[in-house]
């Protein structure tokens, strides 16, 4: 499967939960929030909010309701989202500019 496949897929999957945002009626870090843990970066010079892929998956299905993603799906979320440099985590921020993209507004 090629990289424009995997970008096609996650961005069908950002559609899909930008949808459930607006059934929410929740922001990005109201229903995310609790999911993240604040950290320094490896450099010490910022704080960042950062999801685990297992709490953000987490989070899709209690605070959205999402039904379970395949695990092409997953893949090419975490594709997108997952930073290595982070042990994989997901950048909160990052995420919620990806979603205001989709129309989820950034604050309420």
């Amino acid at each position: 499967m090629g990289e424009e496949q995997l970008l096609d897929i996650a961005e069908v999957v950002f559609v899909r939960i930008a949808d459930a945002f607006v059934k929410n009626g929740n922001t990005v870090r109201e229903t995310f929030g609790k999911y993240a843990v604040s950290d320094l970066l490896p450099d010490q010079s910022n704080v960042l909010d950062l999801l685990s892929p297992l709490g953000f998956l987490e989070a899709l299905k209690n605070e959205l309701k999402m039904e379970e993603l395949s695990e092409i799906e997953v893949a090419c979320l975490m594709r997108v989202l997952a930073k290595p440099e982070l042990e994989n985590k997901i950048i909160l921020n990052e995420f919620a500019l990806i979603m205001e993209n989709f129309g989820v507004p950034l604050i309420d």
